[in-house]
């Protein structure tokens, strides 16, 4: 039912509270169109409560996922699309928005919505003062777009909240290199690896921080360590094309 801004919800607080357990207790066992069905009316009957629009966005990106596994892309995109909607809502509902709007950046990034998905990390970032992901969130948009320099930025307003968080470090030392600012980027390659030795992904990036700053032989070196699994990628594949390639142009 439309109701007006000041007018009392269709449902009582102990209501809502039931409505939203039961729905989450069936998504956690996969029950999606019963938990669909009872996130719909709850959304019918409370439109303007950021927890009921939270949880009638998690029924829909479970539905999503769903409609996505039976092959449904068309289906799928609208679940996800409405899922958008009904967080954006639950932000403009709730005076602590700040966990919402990572959530809503999180799942418009995923829609590759990067232009909303930056509006909402942004706010993220501004209202949750300790909390470092929305900046990394970010820096990996402008690292994809190959903007450097906001990457950089962000990434440095990561680390200054979890000054110890190796992917940050890896990604601002991969910025740094893209930068031509080698000595501080191969630093930040070595403390980020220090931390876990042995990921793969940590050492893939420091592989391409090192190629980019002179050293495609050590580079090729690190490539070949990594586990035969991570060798069978496209992205691997890639990277070890522009070794032997930038190992080629050294020896000349």
């Amino acid at each position: 039912a439309n109701q007006e801004p000041n007018q009392a919800p269709d449902l009582s607080a102990s209501q809502r509270e039931a409505a939203i357990s039961s729905a989450m207790e069936l998504l956690q066992t996969d029950q999606v169109p019963e938990a669909l069905a009872i996130t719909s009316t709850l959304i019918a009957k409370d439109p303007m409560n950021a927890e009921s629009q939270e949880v009638y966005a998690l029924a829909l990106i479970a539905r999503g996922w769903k409609l996505q596994e039976r092959r449904d892309a068309q289906g799928a995109q609208k679940a996800w699309d409405e899922a958008l909607t009904a967080y954006m809502n639950a932000c403009n509902y709730s005076s602590n928005p700040g966990l919402l709007e990572l959530s809503t950046g999180q799942l418009a990034q995923m829609l590759q919505n990067d232009e909303l998905a930056i509006v909402y990390y942004k706010n993220a970032h501004l209202n949750n003062k300790k909390d470092a992901r929305a900046a990394f969130y970010l820096s990996q948009i402008y690292l994809l777009n190959k903007d450097w320099v906001s990457a950089k930025n962000w990434l440095t307003q990561s680390l200054l909240r979890t000054p110890n968080e190796p992917f940050a470090l890896l990604s601002l030392a991969l910025a740094e290199a893209e930068l031509s600012n080698c000595e501080t980027a191969l630093r930040l390659a070595i403390d980020g690896c220090e931390i876990l030795p042995s990921d793969p992904n940590i050492r893939f990036v420091q592989a391409r921080v090192v190629r980019l700053c002179g050293n495609s032989q050590h580079a090729h070196e690190i490539l070949l360590s990594l586990p035969i699994q991570f060798q069978q990628t496209a992205l691997f594949q890639e990277e070890l094309e522009n070794c032997k390639l930038s190992m080629s142009s050294e020896d000349k």
